[in-house]
């Protein structure tokens, strides 16, 4: 199946930079809000990105304004939904409203439609039980600001198909984007990664070993990362990083919390073989 029409539940943050992703690369694009003050903000980030487009030579006047062509603003459902080929939600991280909305984007669009989330950590699986088309829906996890970063998330649900799956990988790729496919997993791979690394800087700095800005130092001189986890998290938002947090830990639970800082067992199993990287030539890769 070829997208054409894009339609993006949620004006905010991140619903605005890949309404204006897709947009850019010669999607048409709806983007739907609740209220017409929410819809008329996130058009007016839209135009911001485009003008920065602009001034910094990324788009040239034309483009610019055939960008914009492309989009169109609603906050009816069955007008941002009905003829898409793609629905990118958007909206904040709570399962049931992000359930609820799956329920009328189920009933809203045509069959053929796919119905995606851009969920930093929760079930994918768990939204499609909300529709009649589970094989249907997929995890697209974009990165803030979505149209500087790189990456996307391609998550699969229990019941997502492999088509699904191969056409939200095309998309993303369409965009310009590097992806990485998943499976359904609490925080799936980097805000897993990333909420272990954030949690134990918040516990460093709340014992009192050191201070945030030495922490953020530490990490940023001693493991070459562009900003510190401290610094990170204020930049994502401290109620961002608080939700996500708690929804990984709460979900994967206290066995899994308990034991994550002993070696895994395919670490001891490498060692145990004599596979110890590139000191051996062999490790988790072979060099």
């Amino acid at each position: 199946m070829k997208i054409n029409k894009v339609a993006v539940i949620g004006a905010g943050t991140m619903g605005t930079g890949i309404a204006y992703v897709c947009a850019v690369k010669g999607y048409n694009v709806s983007i739907r809000d609740i209220k017409e003050d929410l819809v008329k903000q996130g058009m007016g980030k839209i135009r911001e990105m485009i003008a920065t487009g602009v001034n910094r030579g990324k788009l040239t006047p034309k483009e610019a304004e055939e960008t914009m062509k492309r989009i169109r603003s609603t906050t009816d459902v069955t007008e941002a939904v009905g003829d898409a080929d793609l629905v990118v939600e958007a909206i904040f991280e709570d399962m049931a409203l992000k359930k609820k909305v799956f329920k009328e984007l189920d009933e809203s669009s045509p069959p053929h439609t796919i119905l995606a989330s851009n969920t930093s950590v929760l079930s994918v699986t768990e939204m499609g039980s909300a529709t009649q088309r589970p094989d249907k829906v997929v995890g697209v996890h974009f990165f803030n600001p979505p149209y500087t970063m790189k990456l996307v998330e391609i998550i699969s649900g229990k019941q997502t198909s492999d088509e699904t799956m191969k056409i939200a990988n095309d998309f993303a790729v369409s965009l310009d984007k590097e992806t990485v496919q998943v499976k359904d997993t609490p925080g799936f791979i980097v805000n897993r990664i990333l909420g272990a690394a954030m949690g134990e800087a918040f516990y460093l700095l709340e014992e009192g070993i050191a201070s945030a800005r030495d922490i953020d130092k530490a990490c940023v001189l001693g493991l070459n990362w562009p900003v510190g986890p401290i610094t990170l998290a204020d930049f994502v938002g401290l109620d961002v990083a608080y939700h996500s947090g708690k929804s990984i830990s709460e979900t994967l639970g206290e066995d899994y919390l308990r034991k994550r800082l002993k070696p895994s067992k395919l670490l001891e199993e490498k060692v145990k073989a004599g596979h110890l990287g590139i000191k051996t030539r062999k490790g988790f890769y072979e060099y």
